[in-house]
């Protein structure tokens, strides 16, 4: 026999929930097992969970890693997850961050192979223009693909060094 839920009583999350919940962590412990190794020595875990984690680094891709995985998930259930999301987090944040800095860096050599390195919108040194300019010759002369291929590289270079300097990134 059933009986209805009373106000004070406690629903159990389904079991939709529950998977949910699960699939959370192993993708967390993926990310763990992903981190780089400076930053895997400072997460705060039990010594049952590190092995683990240890043990999953050095596996490949199988099935037995796939379990690994999900053991890894059901023993994050007792830590705290928030702490451990915290520095992949910031991983991916910084992933980003620098992957919109190549990003500039490289619409701004498109800008000094158009226009010129006195359209880049920020100061440049006489050295640094001067040698953008010198590559920018380089890499719209038509007679050396290699070498043009090579000059719109060293613009880059140059301006993703610049780049660090400038408010804004």
């Amino acid at each position: 026999m059933s009986r209805k839920p009373q106000a004070d009583d406690e629903l159990p999350p389904s079991k939709s929930q529950r998977k949910r919940e699960h699939r959370a962590l192993q993708t967390l412990a993926e990310a763990l097992i992903a981190l780089p190794q400076s930053r895997f020595r400072k997460l705060a875990l039990a010594e049952r969970t590190r092995e683990a984690l240890e043990m999953a680094r050095a596996m490949s891709a199988s099935g037995a890693r796939n379990r690994q995985v999900r053991l890894i998930a059901h023993l994050l259930e007792d830590e705290d997850i928030e702490a451990l999301a915290r520095p992949v987090t910031e991983l991916s944040a910084q992933a980003r961050a620098e992957t919109a800095l190549h990003h500039r860096a490289e619409r701004l050599r498109d800008v000094v192979l158009e226009q010129g390195p006195l359209a880049l919108g920020f100061p440049v040194g006489a050295a640094d223009s001067a040698r953008l300019t010198e590559l920018r010759t380089e890499a719209l002369a038509p007679r050396d693909a290699a070498r043009a291929r090579h000059a719109r590289r060293e613009i880059y270079r140059v301006i993703l060094a610049l780049l660090p300097d400038q408010p804004g990134t």
